[in-house]
Formats: structure tokens, C-alpha cells, sequence
């Protein structure tokens, strides 16, 4: 008996050390809102299938793939776009040509954004990857894995603003249902509840950043979620989180989690209808890497490195603030300690080490930065060019 209760104790520090506890099971019913400022990236699992919903700004890039690292996806089985807003497509690009498999794209058959169909991002970014756009309405499915995404909405057009016609998704498995709400306002949450369609869950992804002119009393209390995740942040889009909303969430039960609140994202899964909240945070760069210099006339950026130790730079990128171009470092870009980097683009005129294959990044009258980033999407350096 005594070595059969030391062998359990034993057993328990083990489980407890691994963050496991006996019996219990890592749900693959997960959603994951990437820390991307007030931009939506939100990764979403169910049995073993994986899909984006919306891709960030072009800085978001390493925040996305960091958490991709983190949850073991390779793979994407479908990209769903809900609307034209940047905040929520200008990731497309590098995402379409990153080499990620992706088995099919997505987006809202209701656009305002775009003058026609062959400029809209989704179908640029599907065009760039060898595939086309499949457009979604109230009423279609899409399956994942096990699981099932249900389409709520848009079931209208709205005219007078692109954030109306965002795809609102229930994701719906045997572990849980998630709500997914794009950037809907009060007006398509009003033709959302007139239809009936049932709208509780156990997740709810918070709409439209949650600002003040969303998540009203009658749908919050329809959705009456255990959890509800924000993707936002207050510095980019200021008086977000709206306090009416938050407080109107916590009043339904809900544990309320923001993107701003850590560095990596909101990690959420299900288990049992049961939500479990964790924010990631990614570890801070400690490197003497700096932007020296950004030169507007000869579209010139300059890195060096103070350090004593010589940095590897791949997967790292900068990123324009004006026009949002983005830059990869190779694989196998390093900086040694002291060491200076020159990046040109098709517009330099003077010699250069390595080639940022664009042209005019740097506005040449009006204040541009250009960004440094890690792999992992954390800012490093910036600078800005002096207008």
C-alpha cells in the first residue's frame, strides 16, 4: 500500500511539472487571436484541422507564424476573409506567397470595399497561390475537421459600410461552439437577430475590436458567452476595449480577454463546452541590432550592429509604416558584431548589400518609419525618415 501511494505521489509531481493532471485530455477544439495591435489573426482547430480567419496587417506576419510554431500547424486547410478592412487583409500578400499550404480560401460574398471582384484582396492573395475564392453567405457550411463553420451572416448587402458585411461564423464541435463576428456593427447584428438563428456559444470573438458601436445588450445576452476574446489595441484604436461592452460581457459571465494584454495572443480551447483562457507572451530579442539610418532619395535603409555577438537574421523583416511594404530577410542574413547592412530597393541608385525587391518604399515628403522585426513578429528598431 505505501509504495503503491509513493508511486502515485510520484506520478501526480510528474503530471503537475508537465502542466497535465491525471485523467485529463488537450482538447484540439482551439482558437487562438494573434496579438496583432487592433488587427483580427485568429487561428482556429478542430480535429486536426486548421484555418485563418483574416491575416493582420503585413506586420502581423511574425505574430502569426510564431503562433503557428507554437500550436504545431504546417498547414492550413482554408483562409476565410470577412471583409476588405486592411487591419484584416493586408497580411494576404506574404501569406499567399510564404509557401504555407493552403487547401482553400474563403471570403464574404457582400463587399463595399472594392470597386470589382478581381481587386478584392482575397482574390488577388488566392490568385497569387495558384487558386480562386470561394464566397460565402448566411446559410452555407464549411466543414473542419470534425466540426462544422456555419455562416450567419452577411444574409443583406449593406451599402454604407464594409464592416456590415463581415462573415459571422459559428463554429460548431462536440467539444464546443465558438461565435466569430468579424468587425459586425449594430445594424448586421439587428439583421443577425431577426433571423433567429441561434446565436449561443461558449467562445465569442468580439466584434469589431470592440469598440462602442458593437456587442449590443440583445445580442451579448442572445450569445451569453463563458468567454469572450478582444483584438485590439488601445493605443492603435483608442478608447477600445468600450467599457459599456466589457462590463455587459462580464455581466453574461463571460471572462473577458484582450489581445493588448500579452505579446503572442489569446490561446483559448475547449473542452467539454468548458473554455480554458491563456495569453502568450513571446520572448523579447536581446540583440545590439538597430536601424541606423533611412535615407527617402535613395530608398536606402541602413542596419548595424552594436552588439558583441553576431545576429542571424533570418525570418526577420521591416516593415513600412506609409505604405505597408515588407521586406524578408534570406535565410542565412546575418550582422557581426560591429557590422553594417545596406538594403536597396529598385529604386536605389548606389550600391547595396541586399535587395528589397520594390520600389519608392520610402516616401520621399511625408514621415515614413521603417520597422525592424525578430522572427517572431516583435519590434526591434525603428526609424523614421526625417519628414
Amino acid at each position: 500500500m505505501r509504495k503503491w501511494t509513493l508511486w502515485t505521489a510520484l506520478l501526480m509531481a510528474i503530471l503537475s511539472l508537465t502542466g497535465c493532471s491525471a485523467g485529463a485530455e488537450i482538447s484540439d477544439v482551439w482558437m487562438y487571436a494573434v496579438s496583432a495591435g487592433k488587427a483580427d489573426a485568429i487561428l482556429v482547430s478542430a480535429g486536426g484541422s486548421i484555418c485563418l480567419i483574416d491575416a493582420g496587417y503585413a506586420r502581423s506576419r511574425g505574430k502569426i507564424l510564431a503562433a503557428m510554431e507554437r500550436m504545431g500547424v504546417e498547414r492550413l486547410d482554408a483562409v476565410f476573409v470577412t471583409h476588405t478592412d486592411d487591419d484584416h487583409v493586408d497580411g494576404l500578400e506574404w501569406l499567399a506567397q510564404s509557401g504555407i499550404e493552403i487547401g482553400a480560401w474563403y471570403a464574404s460574398a457582400m463587399y463595399t470595399g472594392v470597386k470589382s471582384e478581381d481587386k478584392h484582396p482575397a482574390v488577388q492573395a488566392a490568385k497569387l497561390d495558384g487558386q480562386t475564392v470561394n464566397w460565402l453567405k448566411a446559410g452555407d457550411s464549411v466543414p473542419l475537421g470534425d466540426a462544422v463553420l456555419e455562416v450567419l451572416a452577411p444574409s443583406v448587402l449593406n451599402a454604407e459600410k464594409d464592416d456590415n458585411n463581415s462573415l459571422v461564423i459559428m463554429l460548431r464541435s462536440a467539444e464546443g461552439s465558438i461565435l466569430l463576428a468579424g468587425d459586425m456593427e449594430f445594424e448586421e447584428e439587428a439583421v443577425l437577430l431577426s433571423t433567429g438563428a441561434p446565436l449561443d456559444c461558449d467562445v465569442l470573438k468580439v466584434g469589431n475590436h470592440a469598440d462602442d458601436d458593437t456587442g449590443s445588450e440583445a445580442f451579448i445576452r442572445a450569445a451569453s458567452p463563458r468567454a469572450a476574446v478582444i483584438s485590439t489595441d488601445s493605443v492603435e484604436k483608442p478608447e477600445t476595449p468600450d467599457p459599456r461592452l466589457v462590463a455587459l460581457l462580464q455581466s453574461v459571465g463571460a471572462e473577458v480577454a484582450v489581445t493588448q494584454e500579452c505579446t503572442g495572443g489569446i490561446l483559448v480551447r475547449l473542452n467539454g463546452g468548458v473554455p480554458s483562457v491563456e495569453r502568450v507572451n513571446l520572448p523579447v530579442s536581446q540583440t545590439g541590432v538597430a536601424v541606423e539610418d533611412v535615407v527617402a532619395g535613395e530608398d536606402v535603409v541602413t542596419l548595424v550592429n552594436r552588439g558583441a555577438e553576431a545576429q542571424d537574421l533570418t525570418g526577420w523583416y521591416m516593415v513600412s509604416d506609409r505604405g505597408g511594404e515588407l521586406y524578408v530577410f534570406p535565410d542565412g542574413a546575418a550582422l557581426g558584431p560591429g557590422a553594417r547592412l545596406t538594403i536597396g530597393t529598385n529604386s536605389t541608385a548606389e550600391s547595396f548589400d541586399l535587395l528589397w525587391d520594390d520600389k519608392k518604399v520610402i516616401h520621399k515628403s511625408k514621415t515614413d518609419t521603417i520597422t525592424l522585426y525578430d522572427a517572431n513578429g516583435m519590434p526591434v528598431s525603428a526609424m523614421d525618415n526625417g519628414y
